[in-house]
């Protein structure tokens, strides 16, 4: 996707979020906002900034930072701004206090104290210092605390200065200077508009824009704004973020958003190129191979990739539409990008993963995935291949016959017959891969481990094949029946094929405790050749006080599903030490439905054991770091970049883990497999929609009169 913006912007953002002692009112859930508004500010697709601080801003949003860490911050981004010729964006979260009669905010760091100026933060004021440094091209401010209006710098002020009235301003205030804010409404609501885009707004969100869109959002109190632009030379506004939602570019019904970036940047190098009289329609993408293979000029080669790739991406998209009619939805080519991203990233090296915007849906979305496809996964040209794994994953996933003769035609036209019994191979095996699981439960502990274990073999949607395992309540007795039950899943499939995916069903008291990927199962480890995913025992027999939880939240992940394309970070509601601190005031919290996504714990609080369980209770999905250590930044980031390929990396990157530390091979700085590496410090009890209809099979069939979790 392009950024509408010139190229040649620089932005840095700094966020800042504590919380204030003396306020006696802790915000729940400051961390994971100020994160959350970080990671969309410095996503080059969305705000489009470089972080500030070197170390990336982490103690200053730890919810714990004292007013000369703000202040020094805060100055030294204006400094970098200011050298680098960078507009510079500023958020703060937390607590404000004004004096009675004066409409000056005074952001209150972690040690300041009521009703004292001297050691709170005088927002305006350092404003008005930064945004007068002569290489600052603008300061984006974002408040959310009380009496947020109250933080705009004095005009008189910004009128004068050393810049004589030339700086640039616009902020965006989440309450009037009168006004309370409420439990960072403000941060979630904006988060979600940065995430989402806003319709009808333009390229870019500006202050005003968000303003607007916020009203509708915030009923408790009023976001305020105030645009300052003093500086002649100015070229365009100021802005918060690209706006996701910005209107389709549409020279021609042929191509797609992703389409027209590769063609502008193709027809960039190739100043000679043609101009069509209306658009990059099929007969001028057509004339422009042409003319683009006659010609010697540098740029021409990289032109005819595009166009031809176009031009194919087109026929196929007729093709399929015709072809597939009322089977395709926005949720099976969902289906369809994950399978194809499967694909992409067992090639070697592995090729880009398709990654539409969330906002992307019906044709436009089946456009993505095919130039996507045509044009940045095909080798040398030739797009035939790839697009034929589109089609394949495409019958696979409606349950159509490629055999058709709209197909078999396509095929023949684009000299890609082969491709197309390749592709549908491919496809076949990845269906198999995906359709059999195996069930390891131990579900019958009554505190920790069970006297029996019982396994199913399930095929797609049915529960084939079941049998109970005795043994002795430990982990050694558990983990010694791995082999067995390994050897006895592989005869019930037909043609022996390997059982890759498995579920472990694991009591509360067991999941901190015990990882039975690194259990025998063979010559190897149970995770070395099997993706095996962590469920809670809890969710498979609910008992009564518990009656609706799967159902509830069957809801909750259809929402996640549906956020998640083209996100930039996990849908995670992130707790932090202050969050976990008070256990009572967490159950309040989660029994008041605070926290609406999957949760997560950003460390390993000295109770966890005694949480874990109210957790899994108001969540399906629930992460947690693997050691005593932090989740740091980078495996959060991690998280938003694989978020539709959980749970199933999680155990690559531990198998990448296990690696490492057994002195195997080192993974060059920066590859995919460093990436993912990241995301081994994590712990996850997941459950998706399939489990969940697992769990509804499991309590129709095998009802058990006495279960603990």
């Amino acid at each position: 996707m392009t950024a509408a913006r010139p190229k040649t912007t620089v932005r840095h953002a700094l966020v800042i979020a504590t919380q204030c002692p003396a306020a006696k009112q802790q915000l729940s859930n400051l961390v994971t906002r100020a994160n959350e508004l970080h990671r969309l500010l410095t996503d080059p697709e969305i705000g489009a900034c470089s972080p500030s601080d070197p170390d990336g801003g982490l103690a200053l949003r730890s919810g714990e930072a004292s007013q000369r860490q703000i202040e020094d911050a805060v100055r030294a981004a204006a400094h970098r701004a200011d050298e680098a010729g960078a507009v510079l964006v500023l958020a703060f979260l937390g607590h404000g206090q004004t004096p009675l009669g004066n409409s000056k905010l005074y952001y209150m760091a972690y040690d300041t104290r009521v009703d004292h100026a001297a050691s709170s933060v005088a927002i305006g004021n350092l404003l008005t210092d930064a945004g007068d440094l002569p290489g600052v091209k603008g300061i984006i401010t974002l408040i959310d605390t009380c009496h947020a209006g109250a933080g705009a710098p004095d005009t008189q002020e910004l009128a004068g200065g050393f810049s004589l009235g030339k700086s640039r301003y616009s902020l965006l205030m989440a309450a009037a200077a009168s006004q309370k804010a409420y439990d960072l409404d403000f941060s979630r609501e904006l988060a979600s508009l940065l995430r989402d885009g806003v319709p009808g707004t333009g390229e870019l969100l500006r202050a005003s824009a968000l303003k607007l869109a916020l009203t509708d959002r915030i009923l408790r109190q009023n976001c305020q704004v105030l645009d300052w632009d003093g500086d002649p030379d100015a070229v365009e506004e100021l802005w918060v973020a690209v706006n996701l939602r910005r209107p389709a570019w549409t020279p021609g019904r042929h191509i797609g958003d992703l389409g027209r970036q590769d063609l502008d940047e193709a027809l960039a190098t190739w100043p000679e190129h043609p101009v069509p009289g209306e658009g990059w329609n099929r007969p001028a993408l057509r004339e422009l191979c042409e003319r683009a293979v006659g010609s010697a000029a540098p740029g021409a080669l990289r032109v005819w990739q595009v166009a031809y790739g176009l031009v194919h991406a087109g026929v196929t998209a007729d093709m399929v539409h015709e072809w597939a009619g009322q089977a395709l939805s926005t949720p099976t080519l969902h289906s369809v990008a994950a399978d194809l991203n499967s694909d992409y990233e067992a090639a070697r090296p592995p090729l880009d993963r398709v990654h539409p915007p969330k906002w992307m849906e019906g044709s436009a979305l089946l456009r993505h995935i095919l130039e996507h496809a045509a044009l940045r996964t095909s080798v040398r040209g030739n797009p035939v291949a790839r697009l034929a794994r589109v089609v394949a994953a495409i019958a696979d996933r409606c349950g159509l016959d490629t055999d058709d003769e709209r197909v078999r035609a396509w095929a023949r036209d684009a000299r890609g017959d082969i491709e197309l019994r390749d592709a549908v191979a491919r496809q076949a095996a990845l269906r198999q891969d995906r359709r059999w699981r195996l069930v390891i439960s131990l579900h019958a502990a009554q505190i920790d481990w069970p006297e029996t274990v019982s396994v199913w073999l399930r095929d797609g949607g049915h529960s084939e094949y079941h049998e109970v395992h005795h043994c002795e309540p430990s982990r050694t007795g558990v983990e010694r029946l791995f082999p067995e039950i390994i050897r006895w899943a592989r005869k019930k499939v037909p043609g022996g094929a390997p059982i890759t995916n498995v579920d472990v069903v694991v009591p509360a008291p067991l999941l901190l405790t015990w990882e039975p990927e690194r259990a025998s199962a063979g010559r190897t480890w149970l995770g070395v050749r099997n993706t095996v995913v962590l469920r809670w025992a809890g969710r498979l027999a609910v008992p009564g006080f518990l009656a609706g939880m799967n159902e509830e939240d069957r809801d909750r992940l259809k929402e996640l599903d549906e956020r998640c394309p083209g996100d930039t970070g996990a849908p995670v509601d992130w707790l932090s030490e202050h969050d976990t601190r008070d256990a009572g005031m967490l159950s309040e919290r989660l029994s008041l439905g605070c926290y609406e996504r999957a949760i997560g714990l950003d460390h390993r609080p000295p109770h966890i054991a005694e949480l874990m369980e109210a957790l899994l209770i108001h969540t399906p999905i629930l992460l947690w770091p693997r050691t005593d250590s932090d989740v740091g930044s980078s495996g959060r980031d991690r998280l938003g970049e694989y978020w539709d390929r959980l749970p199933d990396h999680f155990i690559e990157a531990y198998r990448h883990r296990w690696s490492a530390e057994a002195g195997g091979p080192i993974r060059p700085a920066g590859t995919r497999d460093e990436r993912l590496a990241d995301l081994a410090g994590l712990r996850a009890a997941w459950h998706d929609l399939d489990w969940l209809d697992f769990c509804g099979w499991f309590e129709q069939h095998h009802p058990i009169d006495q279960w603990s979790a």
